[in-house]
């Protein structure tokens, strides 16, 4: 409204199925689509414009109609189709104003695009010649590993976990960046011979995931560690190119690619250079790009659903829950970190909900890194997830830049930083196998009261930071509602809930004991 982004919402927070897509929902996100209207207070009758970015555009277009009760957006209202590519590489430019360059990598559709800064947006778009059949390699190894290949980069990423890209002199014979003709230079079957070549006697059992044999395994991560390390070298390689064009400066980055932290770790230490990576680079977030170009950047992506004191009191009551309401902020808060730094799992729920697939402090699971069963207690007992998993980690604003090894660069999306040596026992439980740490990037702009709790947790423990995964149920959405976040708490192994000022624990014995 008026040039600056008021509301944001997905559809999945409302069907609570991951990642649905208009196929799902009739053609029209519906449920999001009110929420939004209502957030900003205005009527559908009022939408001067519909943007649309998917390849089914036309079918969203006609189907745009009063159903469950939303107003029906004005008829007359133009309808924009913007190109996928083209909406990641907005939301991208709105990371860093000054970024002379902008590199898109993503694989629905497979594309590496490069563009040029224009009036603080984007300007002309320079396809990567080859870029479809380096994504198309990476299908094709993610489906050699066992792994599901419609989001490789993604599977990758995620294989690679404790690994060292051994393979990567191998992988880059065949996956290689040609300066001369700007061009990827790639070809898969070649690439599928080196995997074979490399892997062995284990090639034929690559694709067990489940497999027991410890070479098989270290094989498979190596591979996919390689093949990350690989293209965060062809993706440095075309970003210093772009600058070499469009003159010195930082570079913004977008897509889907640049929502894994390995690629993106592996890429700021090669630029040599400030890189920003777009807010939510994955596909949700090219709804962003689709209003960035006519909007002022948004401070925060806190800006969904939110619920009243009464809403979550009327929720909690009609479940019949025990609860204990706390007007005083700063003793729940103490209460809070009292209950973290005896080894609880919190869930966290204030304020509107954030925009995009990771917990930003407002939709939270909280957990101590000091303690040392934390890891387990997180990965193997709640989240079903191998204990290796690296725990993402909000830092306090007031200390966690004095644990870095080296000087982060604010807005570049999630990224493994190296911890000193003198802090890594209070973060024990989130360190990775190179003393690194998951990072995501939580501001008081953002999430304010995750931010008081996090500097009261570092003033009274010295742990500098807090384990900070998404409050979802296995293979579930981000919780939405109270009715969502009660759903999740009471169907896992999260100890207590704080959501707005109630407080519910699961030992409900000691709920009223102020002592613990």
């Amino acid at each position: 409204m008026d040039g600056r982004i008021v509301a944001a919402a997905t559809e999945d927070s409302f069907a609570r199925v991951p990642g649905i897509g208009y196929a799902q929902t009739g053609g029209f996100p519906y449920e999001a689509v009110r929420t939004c209207l209502e957030l900003a207070g205005v009527a559908g009758s009022e939408i001067n414009e519909v943007v649309v970015v998917a390849d089914d555009g036309a079918g969203v277009a006609g189907r745009r109609g009063n159903a469950r009760g939303t107003d029906s957006v004005n008829p007359d209202a133009p309808v924009r189709r913007l190109d996928a590519i083209e909406a990641d590489a907005i939301q991208a430019a709105t990371a860093d104003p000054s970024a002379s360059a902008v590199v898109v990598c993503g694989s629905n559709p497979p594309a590496i695009a490069v563009f040029a800064r224009r009036n603080g947006g984007v300007g002309d778009r320079v396809d990567v010649a080859g870029a479809d059949a380096l994504i198309q390699s990476a299908r094709g190894l993610s489906s050699r590993l066992g792994l599901d290949p419609a989001d490789p980069f993604a599977a990758l990423d995620r294989l690679s976990i404790g690994a060292d890209a051994e393979y990567a002199k191998d992988i880059s014979r065949v996956l290689r960046w040609d300066e001369r003709a700007s061009a990827v230079v790639a070809d898969a079957s070649e690439f599928a011979d080196v995997v074979t070549r490399v892997s062995g006697d284990h090639a034929p059992a690559l694709a067990d995931v489940k497999s027991l044999n410890a070479r098989v395994e270290r094989t498979r991560r190596a591979l996919a560690a390689s093949f990350t390390a690989r293209l965060a070298e062809i993706v440095s390689q075309v970003a210093d190119r772009a600058v070499g064009r469009t003159g010195a400066g930082p570079v913004a980055v977008g897509g889907a690619a640049f929502g894994n932290a390995r690629l993106n770790t592996e890429l700021s230490r090669l630029m040599g250079r400030p890189v920003a990576c777009a807010a939510v680079p994955e596909t949700t977030g090219r709804a962003l790009g689709a209003v960035a170009s006519l909007s002022e950047p948004a401070a925060g992506l806190a800006i969904g659903p939110a619920f009243s004191e009464e809403d979550i009191k009327r929720t909690l009551d009609n479940c019949r829950l025990d609860y204990v309401y706390e007007p005083d902020w700063a003793r729940l808060l103490t209460r809070v970190s009292r209950m973290l730094a005896q080894g609880k799992i919190v869930g966290w729920f204030q304020g509107p909900m954030a925009f995009g697939p990771r917990a930003l402090g407002t939709r939270s699971i909280l957990g101590d890194p000091s303690n040392r069963y934390s890891r387990q207690n997180l990965n193997e007992y709640l989240r079903d997830l191998p204990l290796d998993e690296p725990l993402p980690v909000a830092m306090a604003p007031s200390v966690g830049h004095k644990c870095f090894s080296h000087e982060l660069v604010q807005g570049r999306g999630v990224v493994d930083v190296e911890i000193l040596p003198e802090w890594r026992p209070s973060l024990a439980a989130a360190l990775d196998w190179r003393h690194a740490i998951r990072l995501h990037g939580v501001t008081p702009a953002q999430a304010p009261r995750l931010c008081e709790l996090l500097d009261l947790h570092a003033a009274a423990t010295g742990t500098p930071g807090l384990i900070e995964a998404n409050l979802a149920g296995r293979g579930e959405p981000i919780a939405c509602s109270p009715r969502d976040a009660v759903r999740t708490v009471y169907s896992s192994a999260i100890d207590a809930l704080v959501i707005g000022r109630f407080l519910l624990m699961k030992d409900y014995w000691l709920l009223r004991t102020q002592d613990k």
